[in-house]
């Protein structure tokens, strides 16, 4: 029973969750993210910090961040980073215990670095306060967001106002240390839920707006426009990722491509311990952008194709019935573009006798896929909930999957636009793949590769 990831990032051991800070600096890009360093659930929260020349290979630093203890802070959560005179700068929200929790009294610090390496809080902390919104209440207000628009430096910060509703709002700044309200940037339309992780990226007059709902997990996108005002002027919107994918930051790197980075949660594991005192995975990044129709495209990293290690290609035509693959692996890709009017499905992490599966099912006419999940463990305590995506349809009918699977992770694009990351715990080792369909595939040309970093 081997759950751990092999090629995805996580800690050697303990608890992670969101990916903070991410950022490209002097050639390497530096992932900061929330940990736990005594303990594999959730608390005790410092920023453990890993960096890399590809994305793909990750050296370990020493924790980045930990709370300032002797100035009553006892969580370092969610944030963001930039460069300022030079160095990287991180801001995060600050919350300690009692008029200090997350509710009602976190703050925004900024802490900052000699060497890359250390950080800590400056003492002119907190740089802002949820009563600089001069005439509203804000609570549970966190994951500060800085960027750039029309030559002013902008920051979101979540909060719920007057425990009515969710909200993102918007503050500027000329020095990063004293920060204005500028106004209410964006409202949910679910009453009190509890927005998290705002992101914003500049495509000349238009932005992409991405948010996490705490209470319902999920991830959401909005394309628009900024207002004179502050507000977000919303075009289109859709969601990031139908599965376990939540909590995301942007960066960008050298060649200016913006890169989405994301928690994958373990909570269809439910607390269960499986091999090792370890829990959270960080996703591929994935590479963002948005197309004319004002639209979301989100594909995997292309260096991940550096790690396919064997390639068993495949060509049907006119297939009815299952065809099994030869190439057995927990950690593997599905490639493959399917030409076909009927229903046809994915199977993978199955076991010799098919005790334990995980199907992906694929309707192209309606332009659905679904993950039933009720075969993918035989553990009773893991969820194994349904989850039910919709991608657009190519001109030409054609499907385009890309199926990322590492023991525990299966993250899946379709069309270069939709995407759903499922969370499997299977109990027997199983590696094997097919594809079947009841009617017809007209023709399919399909890649399994074998990963490994």
């Amino acid at each position: 029973m081997k759950h751990r990831p092999s090629y995805h990032f996580l800690p050697e051991k303990n608890w992670m969750n969101d990916p903070n800070a991410t950022i490209y600096f002097k050639g390497e890009h530096h992932l900061f993210y929330q940990y736990n360093p005594t303990d594999w659930h959730w608390g005790n929260l410092h920023y453990g910090h890993a960096v890399s020349r590809d994305l793909l290979h990750w050296e370990h630093k020493p924790i980045a961040l930990y709370p300032a203890l002797d100035r009553g802070e006892t969580h370092c959560y969610s944030g963001c980073s930039y460069i300022n005179n030079g160095q990287i700068e991180l801001l995060y929200t600050s919350v300690g215990q009692g008029d200090r929790c997350q509710n009602s009294g976190s703050e925004q610090w900024v802490a900052t670095t000699k060497d890359g390496i250390n950080w800590k809080q400056i003492p002119d902390n907190p740089v802002m306060r949820s009563t600089d919104a001069p005439t509203i209440r804000l609570t549970e207000w966190r994951d500060p967001f800085v960027f750039r628009w029309k030559g002013k430096y902008y920051c979101l910060v979540a909060g719920i106002v007057d425990e009515k509703y969710g909200a993102v709002h918007l503050y500027t700044t000329d020095d990063f240390r004293s920060w204005t309200y500028v106004n209410e940037f964006f409202r949910n339309t679910c009453a009190k839920e509890v927005m998290e992780c705002p992101n914003l990226i500049v495509y000349g007059d238009k932005v992409l707006f991405i948010h996490s709902i705490w209470d319902i997990r999920v991830l959401r996108w909005f394309i628009g426009t900024i207002t004179d005002e502050g507000k977000l002027e919303v075009f289109n919107q859709g969601s990031v990722d139908y599965g376990d994918f939540f909590a995301s930051q942007i960066s960008f790197d050298e060649k200016g491509r913006a890169l989405m980075w994301g928690w994958l949660r373990e909570d269809p594991r439910r607390g269960l311990y499986t091999d090792g005192e370890w829990s959270g995975v960080q996703a591929i990044p994935r590479m963002i952008s948005i197309n004319h129709e004002d639209e979301l495209v989100q594909e995997r990293l292309p260096e991940f194709e550096t790690l396919r290690r064997t390639d068993e290609a495949v060509r049907l035509q006119n297939f009815t019935g299952r065809y099994e693959f030869q190439t057995v692996s927990g950690a593997a890709e599905i490639e493959g573009d399917i030409q076909s009017d009927d229903v046809f499905s994915f199977r993978f992490l199955a076991d010799e006798e098919n005790r334990e599966y995980t199907d992906i099912i694929i309707n192209p006419r309606e332009g659905t896929y679904y993950a039933p999940m009720e075969e993918s463990s035989l553990i009773k305590s893991v969820d194994k909930k349904p989850i039910l995506g919709y991608f657009k349809r190519k001109e030409d009918g054609v499907v385009h999957l890309d199926i990322l699977i590492d023991h525990s992770v299966a993250e899946i694009f379709i069309n270069g636009s939709s995407a759903m990351t499922l969370r499997i715990y299977p109990q027997l080792e199983g590696g094997r793949m097919s594809v079947k369909s009841k009617g017809i595939i007209k023709e399919a040309e399909i890649h399994i590769y074998e990963i490994r970093l």
